[in-house]
């Protein structure tokens, strides 16, 4: 249910005067001919929030008319969109696959104060909303799908959007260990002979931006052949749209190779580190968008198929793992 924030209405009016902080900002002017407003919206704070966090900040507009309250408002919305085609071709446009919903809507009240209308002059009239702890996903853009959140305020015909970017961290599960199993058995017809197996573990699931993770390995080489670890960062998007689901995975560091691991031998405590890339959005879990992150381990064997372990990871805030 939507959230309904209230607050008396107190703003500046200040005529045709303009301060000084005032000129420092951008004004969008009204496509309007007939009207030379100018409306803006400005955060106190920056473009970035966090789940918990409050969005306050104020609408700035010059009026050469009275307008009615009953015709102005600012709101905080939430919008998630998917949409791709299928097997487009020369004489086939394909198959589209869209879906739109609104996942979150703030309405600030502006109607509930001593006067029915803003005069003309300049207003700077105050907002704030209060962003939800969790349940939302965090900003996310991508050729496949959106998850916007956007401040709009409309006094009278005039209207003003503008985008903000929010994490949402996931907070659950953030310290369990995760490790998997990969072994292999070498044929009558392989070039070499024996077994082996590869363990790999992480310490815990949830990892921050940047982070180094460090994946523990255990490789027990009961082969003649010699092999080599490595480990590269994944991640996996999955766009819903109810009907049909498209999965889109990359990789998002180059692979960095553990030392190799001699024919007969047994290494009980290796490990490889591998960093998390600064700039890339946080997991999300949605019924339209989800991003997930994982480690892949190879141990690559010469003249033979190699095996594979993936280890699930959360991408989440250095704030949620301290908490």
């Amino acid at each position: 249910m939507p959230f309904l924030k209230r607050q008396s209405n107190k703003y500046t009016n200040s005529g045709s005067r303009r301060s000084e902080k005032s000129k420092s900002h951008e004004f969008v002017r009204s496509t309007s001919k007939t009207d030379r407003s100018i409306m803006n919206i400005i955060l106190d704070d920056n473009d970035i929030y966090q789940g918990g966090q409050s969005v306050h900040g104020h609408v700035v507009i010059d009026l050469i008319a009275d307008v009615p309250l009953s015709e102005c408002y600012i709101k905080l919305f939430c919008i998630g969109k998917v949409g791709w085609t299928d097997n487009p071709g020369l004489r086939d446009e394909g198959h589209s696959y869209n879906i739109q919903r609104l996942l979150l809507e703030y309405f600030y009240r502006l109607d509930d104060g001593p006067i029915s209308f803003f005069p003309a002059g300049r207003h700077e009239i105050p907002f704030e909303f209060l962003l939800p702890e969790e349940a939302l996903p965090s900003s996310f853009q991508s050729r496949f799908g959106s998850i916007s959140y956007t401040i709009e305020a409309k006094i009278g015909e005039h209207e003003r959007k503008r985008d903000i970017l929010v994490d949402m961290p996931i907070t659950r599960n953030l310290w369990l260990t995760v490790g998997g199993t990969s072994e292999k058995d070498f044929g009558v017809l392989s070039f070499a002979s024996g077994n082996i197996s590869m363990q790999a573990t992480l310490d815990k699931k949830g990892y921050f931006r940047g982070e180094d993770i460090r994946v523990n390995l255990m490789i027990d080489n009961n082969s003649s052949a010699n092999v080599k670890p490595r480990v590269t960062f994944y991640q996996t998007q999955i766009y819903m749209t109810g009907e049909r689901h498209k999965t889109v995975e990359n990789s998002l560091t180059e692979a960095v190779d553990g030392d190799e691991v001699p024919a007969h031998s047994l290494v009980e405590d290796g490990s490889i580190l591998v960093k998390i890339p600064v700039n890339i959005p946080l997991s999300i879990k949605s019924d339209l968008i989800t991003l997930k992150y994982f480690v892949h381990v190879t141990l690559d064997i010469p003249l033979a198929t190699d095996i594979h372990v993936n280890l699930p990871v959360i991408v989440t805030s250095r704030a949620a793992l301290e908490n």
